[in-house]
Formats: structure tokens, C-alpha cells, sequence
């Protein structure tokens, strides 16, 4: 049974002591009367990694939380998280009065917060806690030989520091077609302790890539709502309406032309689209939201998505071998989103994605079209943006 009991008592010392006063003629004295400490557990913390092929109840059951109260727990919770969907790796700790009745279970559903779920009259109520780690600050920088990807794991870097640092700085620069030998990156990022243990990593709080003689630098700081962007140094979004690319890792085989000769038409004609060579399988991105006008079968596209964003702009994609699943017209796509996967159907002759932008019904180059940024810092916080950047300045 692959069933983990590490069994730790939270205890509470408790020292006391009695103070009798006793009076004779000849003299005043005390007669103090000590206790020695005494231990009294609080709570006894069971901890289970769930393993395959387990459920929340099979679970839970190990806990002696029977059916009838496993349900309560259920039902109670789902409007903030739905327990029958715990995940394999995952730790989910019961937490028992001494008395072994229940006190709390907590379900670490990723690496960034917690499902707590506590008895508070007679009812059980379930929260999102933001796990707390130790933080470490750490600085890695390098310069590009052949990729970004493999430059900054030369450098060190964890992958999971590198892909969330492509991703922020993705709408800035095409890491596919513009890198090249003798770039260079600077990174600052967190590194995690927990009870002294490493945790990994956790964001990245700036950088810097600096692509022939321009540098794009970045910072985290916090948008309108309160949730965490990348901003330039102008307080401009990282994020813009569109990623760069559809895809992640590819090199560009047919240009934005007026006049390309066609391997399979045998014939030269506009090819006002851009070729991306990737292995058969490569995940497809929406570059942007929006609501999927088309999917399916057309003719020389072969298997294609249309993508209407807004008023102004619409995708296409072309080529596919298959698409993701609940991809078909009508449905709507967020930014970043995996619409379909790299094929060689249609009018091709090896595996590629055909990818194309409409401004106002008309295509245009994707290379150099200029994407409209997102909302800048806020007025009200512009100060203590200048403050963070300052600090993360100094720190790169």
C-alpha cells in the first residue's frame, strides 16, 4: 500500500504553581508549591501522498472518515474545490483532535496554495491558502550560443524559471526567429525553502534580454487587480493582445511573400502567411482570444482553425494533424490556449503550420505587424511601481 502515516503531535506546555502564604509571630514566609511542565497534545497530523488509482474517499477512509461524512465533506466543499479530482504526487494531510475527532484536512492541489477545509458550527467550510515558503532571492544571467532553452540550463537555470521567463518576454521577442549567437539574459527569480528543505523555484521577479543592441527589460508588479504582470521599464504590459508565435519552438521555412513558388501547385503565387517547421504532434497556441469561427477541413489548408479576436483581427491555422479536444466553431479560446497540434494535411509537403493574421479582413506579415500592448501600470501605482523597479534594478 503505498499509504505515508508520519505522525507528529503539536503540544502545549503548561507550568504552574500555588502560593500559599503562612504567618507566624516570629516571621512571614511563603510556601510555594511547583508543578512540573506538563505536556498536553493538541492535534495528531496524519500525512497521505496519493498514489494511482486512489480516490478521496478510499483516502480518507484511512483517516476513519466514514461515507456519510466523506459526502458531507463533498457536497460542503465543491463550490471551492472538488475533491474527487486530488491528484497522483499530491500530499493531503487529516488533522485530529487528541481526542481523534476532526479538526482540519488540508490538500496541497500545486505548489502555490493549499485547500484548507475546517468544522465551524456543525458546518464544513473550504478556502484557498497561499502556501508559505522561505524565499531566496537568485540572479542568473548568460549569453545565447545556440537557444535561449539551452543557454540559460547551461547557465543553471531550472526549467520551469526559463519557460515562465519565455513566456513573459514571448510577447516581445520571437525566441523562435529573432535570437541569435551573442544575445544575452539576466534573470532574477525566487528559490524556495520549506522546513529547511528546497522547494524549487518560484517566479521570476525581473530580467533583461538583450537581443543584438536593444534590451527589453521587466519587472513583476502587481496589475489593477491585484494580480501579478510583467511590466517594462516604461510600465508598459509585457502582455500584449497577441503571443509573438503560435508556437514554441520552431524555425520560420516559408516567409510573408508576394511571390513563392508553390512545391505542390507547381506554381508562383502571394503566400501571405508564415511557415513554422515543427516535429508532427508540436502544440498550437491561440495567439490571442477569441471565438473559433472555423474548424475543420478546408481544402489546401488541409485541417485549419480561423480565429475571429475582435474588430479588427483574425488568425488562421493551417496544416494540422488533429485538433484539441473541444476545439470547433463557436467555442471560445484564451490567449495561449492549445487549439491543435502540428500536421502535414492539405497542400503540404512535410510537417509545418501554415499561420496567418487578418488586420480588417486583410493579411499581413505576423513578423512585423505592430501588436497593441496591454493596459499600462495604473495611474494610482505608478509610484510604487518606480519603487520595485528601483529595487529590482539594483539587484540585476
Amino acid at each position: 500500500m503505498k499509504y505515508v502515516i508520519p505522525i507528529s503531535i503539536t503540544i502545549l506546555s503548561i507550568a504552574g504553581f500555588f502560593v500559599f502564604g503562612h504567618a507566624s509571630k516570629s516571621q512571614d514566609r511563603d510556601l510555594r508549591v511547583v508543578i512540573p511542565d506538563v505536556v498536553v497534545p493538541q492535534e495528531i497530523v496524519l500525512e497521505h501522498i496519493v498514489a494511482e488509482d486512489e480516490t478521496f474517499a478510499t483516502i480518507v477512509e484511512e483517516f476513519g472518515i466514514g461515507y456519510e461524512q466523506m459526502s458531507t465533506i463533498l457536497e460542503s466543499t465543491s463550490s471551492t474545490y472538488d475533491f474527487t479530482r486530488v491528484r497522483i504526487g499530491q500530499p493531503l494531510r487529516f488533522v485530529a483532535n487528541v481526542d481523534g475527532s476532526f479538526n482540519r484536512l488540508e490538500y496541497e492541489r500545486g505548489t502555490e496554495d493549499s485547500v484548507l477545509v475546517r468544522l465551524v458550527d456543525g458546518v464544513y467550510i473550504a478556502e484557498i491558502v497561499p502556501i508559505q515558503y522561505d524565499v531566496t532571492e537568485m540572479l542568473a544571467k548568460g549569453v545565447i550560443e545556440n537557444s535561449l532553452y539551452v543557454s540559460a540550463l547551461d547557465a543553471g537555470v531550472k526549467e520551469a524559471i526559463i519557460l515562465e521567463f519565455a513566456e513573459a518576454w514571448g510577447w516581445t521577442i520571437d525566441f523562435a526567429t529573432q535570437v541569435q549567437s551573442g544575445d544575452r539574459f539576466i534573470i532574477l527569480y525566487e528559490k524556495r525553502t520549506r522546513d529547511g528543505k528546497d522547494a524549487g523555484v518560484g517566479r521570476v521577479l525581473a530580467g533583461e534580454f538583450t537581443n543584438g543592441e536593444t534590451s527589453y527589460d521587466g519587472y513583476l508588479f502587481e496589475d489593477a487587480d491585484g494580480k501579478p504582470a510583467y511590466y517594462n521599464g516604461n510600465g508598459e504590459a509585457m502582455v500584449k493582445q497577441f503571443l509573438k508565435a503560435p508556437l514554441s519552438y520552431n524555425r520560420i521555412t516559408s516567409g510573408f511573400t508576394y511571390a513563392r513558388f508553390h512545391p505542390v501547385t507547381q506554381q508562383t503565387g502571394p503566400h501571405l502567411a508564415i511557415d513554422y517547421a515543427a516535429p508532427i504532434g508540436t502544440p498550437i497556441r491561440a495567439v490571442g482570444d477569441g471565438v473559433i469561427r472555423r474548424a475543420g477541413w478546408n481544402g489546401g489548408y488541409g485541417n485549419a482553425i480561423d480565429i475571429h479576436h475582435n474588430d479588427v483581427y483574425d488568425t488562421r491555422y493551417a496544416h494540422l494533424s488533429s485538433f484539441a479536444k473541444g476545439i470547433r466553431a463557436g467555442v471560445r479560446v484564451e490567449q495561449g490556449q492549445v487549439i491543435g497540434y502540428v500536421g502535414s494535411t492539405g497542400w503540404s509537403t512535410g510537417p509545418h503550420l501554415h499561420y496567418e493574421i487578418h488586420k480588417f479582413g486583410t493579411p499581413v506579415n505576423p513578423l512585423l505587424i505592430e501588436l497593441p500592448p496591454g493596459d499600462p501600470v495604473a495611474e494610482e501605482k505608478k509610484e510604487a511601481f518606480e519603487m520595485v523597479k528601483k529595487k529590482y534594478q539594483e539587484s540585476l
